[in-house]
């Protein structure tokens, strides 16, 4: 599908549209965008082609493996159909590995982008992708048409719900690969705000495991864990009574976190799931609205609001206990004002907030300065709240904080046990 095609099915903008709808016609002009960018390709020459044979011969093993360490893997999955040798490179173990650990993170939209309805077979279904860099915007054609939402992301793949066949769905979005999991007592309630899903990797039976909490029938909050291996639920028996449900669990090692509510307002409640046992830790400091938990270069951290227009950066020290260290101080004025934290880089150099208006600015901890990379959206020329989404801030949209969540993307299989 061309750009024009893509280009003729996008509704027009009118001002009682929600943001959802601007999510949406967001994604199909971006859609659109990376189709024409796509879609034209210079055709080589003889001459090209044989150099490119003969660079191809004089390449070692170790400087090939050098070289795909260095590029993401989008690109290393087309790469690996050029010939025998790249393929047995690219899907062996130990690159596999070597390349998940230094993938750097990136943010994949909850909501999925779909090609209009156009004039032969089914709309496709896009994973979105935005990088921290530059935020460019990339589109991953979904192997599942009928994906419907992004639940949860961990170590290169991402849970989502596929609603036809009435299954969940855990799979890698650049390979595409999946397996089909059991719902769960997930059709107990349609809505997604009370529910939280979370992804992690269990190193003593060496497989994956789901994690789902709900509400239950009788009160309190309800748990059931999956594992991959067999695809069977099993029910939790102890009742959580005040966990803030309708966020995505954060997984941090074999654990996934969230913050707790009510009696454990100022608590985040994890779950091994090697032993499949909740413990509630203590929160450095009171808790206030929009406190994060966020990913600190492998360990779990907790981003507080604190008075004078600053953020207070925690890190646990050990999962297991309840040290908490003070990593730094950020303090915020101006265009900075009232931040959202949304996420770190895998290593934990930087962390991205979302500003005043949908701003986007990232904190740099070594040089303790802050930047702007995106200047949000702009209102019209009419006055007033209403906000003139042709003129927004590329490729982001308003309330970034509650359509993207971390991801990495990596060549990891669902049934990889690494």
């Amino acid at each position: 599908m061309d750009a024009d095609t893509v280009r003729q099915f996008i509704p027009k903008w009118h001002k009682g549209a929600t943001w959802k709808e601007a999510l949406a016609r967001k994604q199909s002009r971006l859609m659109a965008e990376f189709f024409r960018r796509n879609s034209s390709s210079k055709p080589a020459d003889a001459q090209d082609q044989n150099t490119e044979v003969q660079i191809q011969a004089n390449l070692s093993h170790d400087l090939l493996y050098q070289i795909f360490m260095l590029l993401p893997a989008e690109s290393l999955f087309r790469l690996q159909f050029v010939c025998k040798q790249w393929f047995a490179l690219i899907n062996s173990s130990i690159f596999v590995t070597s390349h998940a650990q230094k993938s750097d993170t990136v943010l994949i939209s909850q909501q999925m982008a779909f090609c209009p309805r156009g004039s032969v077979g089914k709309p496709k279904a896009y994973f979105h992708f935005l990088s921290l860099d530059d935020l460019g915007s990339s589109f991953v054609e979904s192997s599942v048409n009928d994906l419907d939402r992004v639940l949860a992301s961990y170590g290169g793949l991402i849970l989502g719900t596929n609603l036809r066949r009435k299954r969940l769905v855990l799979m890698n979005p650049m390979t595409g690969k999946y397996v089909d999991l059991p719902l769960g007592v997930l059709l107990l309630s349609c809505k997604h705000l009370y529910k939280s899903f979370g992804i992690a990797f269990c190193s003593e039976t060496k497989t994956y495991k789901v994690v789902h909490l709900f509400y239950g029938h009788l009160g309190g909050v309800g748990c059931e864990i999956l594992s991959v291996e067999t695809r069977k639920w099993r029910r939790i028996t102890r009742c959580l009574q005040s966990v803030q449900l309708g966020e995505t669990m954060l997984s941090v090692g074999r654990s996934v976190h969230l913050l707790g509510d009510g009696d454990w307002y100022d608590c985040v409640v994890s779950l091994d799931v090697c032993d499949e046992k909740f413990v509630a830790k203590k929160l450095p400091v009171e808790r206030i609205w929009k406190d994060m938990l966020v990913e600190m270069g492998g360990d779990l951290g907790f981003v507080s609001h604190v008075k004078g227009n600053a953020l207070e950066v925690w890190i646990l020290s050990e999962l297991e206990g309840e040290c908490w260290m003070k990593k730094c101080r950020i303090d915020l004025s101006g265009d900075f004002a009232y931040c959202i934290p949304i996420c770190s880089r895998r290593d934990g150099s930087e962390m991205v907030l979302e500003c005043h208006r949908g701003r986007l600015c990232v904190y740099d901890f070594g040089r303790d300065e802050t930047r702007l990379i995106s200047s949000g959206s702009s209102s019209g020329g009419g006055g007033g709240d209403y906000f003139d989404y042709e003129k927004e801030m590329r490729p982001w949209s308003a309330m970034t904080n509650k359509i993207y969540i971390p991801h990495l993307n990596t060549l990891v299989s669902c049934g990889d046990q690494r």
